[in-house]
């Protein structure tokens, strides 16, 4: 398959970039520094910039030119360092030259809980790569190389992404995050490593000048079809991801996501078979061709979302709620019965940005409210909605509930700090050990954690951590910490 071909992917970004030698923009906003994303946030949140921002990551086309149409007068300092940290990096964009990174990192172990741009991926990781802009073509080639379990190297957010018009046909693997939450999503998160794909997805997020979805408001659509890893259940399974979201009114986000995963090695991989699934026709969960009604299922397996934020100024600030629901299984037709939820506020105080959110995948299978151990599972693919055995979805995987409290602060000088207070809740009945589990009873988790991050000239320097209590039902009680470095140079 081609998501498994690392070289097709090096191979086209050749071919872009003897195309057409003029360049134009990089086609994401964050790719290299996820802490432009919570910018664009604070500009819209403040009520600057009216775009999209709860999928990452966000083109940059639409937030460009509303950017380049934004007044500083007035601003408070927040959205005013946000300003001018993306009109800097838009400015680099527009100079038309490919620029290129080296990134070296370590830890003292793995990070358990990794938010939108809190941790590292493995105890060690050097990373080369370069973003290259061509006529319509833009793209990252990132290669990395890591010691962590056995050697691998990996092309990781690696990217080749041709625009036309308001859209735009992507290759490649990068991170996403779907949803208003700062802490974790039910349904896609970077929790686990970037699903390699082929994506069709809006090349803006700013309204529409078409007259049938200017009511609409800014919105922005994804669909992409990839590929899971080879060593699964279910080899080389394939998934099917979709999401929508719009701003109807000022102030009000929605957001609808749907996740199949079908095929793979073994299982029907047609285009019929695909159709069954996106049709929703069911089947015999025992193989036959005939079957009882209860016996019959749906073809793959589904997982739906929909997400709601709206921000009103409250005490001459901003303030949002958001929520976030999940299902993935139906009791009747399309009626989800199995449903995890999320839900958080987030406001602003004395320059910092602050949210307290709280989540539950502790969710009652449809055939049997007794039992827990459904939410991310499957009976076909048994190694359920997760990549190299990390949730797809929430940081804290199925069975947990958890409450976080956190901040981002920004200095003028553009340094950032970020913390967060977590209590989580996993495995609660005990019958089956969550992945994000060492042992398999229940555990009570009060973690600590952080980073601080600095701008030195051509470098970006990360140091950060986690101290973490963690209490058992079934053994004695430890204290468990990470520390870990980063840092990037820009050449």
């Amino acid at each position: 398959m081609i998501f498994n071909r690392f070289s097709l992917l090096a191979a086209l970004i050749l071919a872009c970039m003897l195309l057409n030698p003029k360049a134009q923009a990089s086609a994401y906003i964050g790719t290299q520094d996820k802490q432009l994303h919570y910018d664009l946030q604070t500009l819209v949140e403040w009520g600057y910039l009216d775009t999209t921002v709860n999928t990452f990551p966000v083109p940059w086309k639409g937030v460009a030119i509303a950017l380049s149409d934004l007044s500083t007068d007035g601003m408070s300092f927040r959205p005013l360092q946000a300003y001018l940290r993306l009109n800097h990096y838009l400015y680099l964009n527009k100079q038309q030259q490919n620029r290129r990174f080296i990134s070296l990192q370590g830890a003292s172990d793995t990070v358990r809980f990794r938010s939108l741009d809190d941790g590292v991926e493995g105890t060690n990781k050097i990373t080369a790569s370069s973003e290259f802009y061509f006529g319509r073509f833009s793209g990252q080639l990132a290669m990395s190389h890591t010691n962590s379990g056995s050697s691998k190297t990996y092309l990781d957010n690696s990217f080749i992404a041709y625009q036309f018009g308001d859209w735009n046909l992507r290759l490649g693997s990068i991170d996403q995050w779907w949803g208003p939450a700062q802490s974790s999503s039910l349904i896609l998160s970077n929790n686990a490593r970037p699903i390699k794909a082929l994506a069709l997805s809006r090349s803006v997020n700013t309204a529409s000048q078409n007259p049938f979805f200017s009511w609409i408001g800014p919105w922005y659509f994804t669909t992409q079809i990839g590929q899971l890893e080879k060593d699964r259940a279910v080899p080389n399974a394939k998934i099917f991801m979709n999401r929508l979201n719009a701003r109807p009114i000022k102030g009000l986000e929605l957001g609808l996501s749907w996740v199949a995963m079908w095929g793979g090695d073994g299982v029907n991989n047609g285009f019929e078979d695909f159709l069954d699934v996106v049709t929703f026709q069911t089947l015999c969960v025992n193989g036959s061709e005939q079957c009882d009604e209860s016996l019959r299922g749906k073809s793959g397996n589904h997982i739906g979302s929909f997400d709601i934020s709206y921000t009103a100024q409250l005490f001459e600030r901003p303030v949002t709620f958001y929520v976030q629901r999940a299902g993935e299984d139906v009791s009747n037709h399309f009626k989800v019965s199995d449903n995890a939820n999320l839900i958080g506020i987030s406001t602003y105080f004395k320059g910092a940005k602050v949210f307290l959110e709280t989540s539950d995948t502790t969710v009652s299978c449809s055939t049997n409210a007794q039992v827990n151990d459904c939410f991310y599972e499957d009976s076909q693919y048994t190694d359920g909605y997760r990549l190299y055995k990390r949730a797809i979805g929430s940081t804290f995987d199925s069975d947990a509930k958890q409450i976080t409290l956190g901040t981002n602060f920004r200095f003028q000088s553009g340094d950032t700090v970020e913390l967060y207070l977590r209590s989580v809740t996993l495995n609660e009945d005990a019958s089956k050990p969550s992945p994000v589990i060492t042992t398999g009873n229940t555990e009570e988790v009060l973690e600590l954690s952080g980073f601080y991050q600095k701008p030195v000239g051509n470098w970006l320097l990360k140091v950060g951590g986690s101290v973490a209590k963690r209490s058992f039902a079934l053994q004695s009680d430890s204290v468990d910490g990470v520390v870990y470095a980063k840092a990037q140079f820009a050449f």
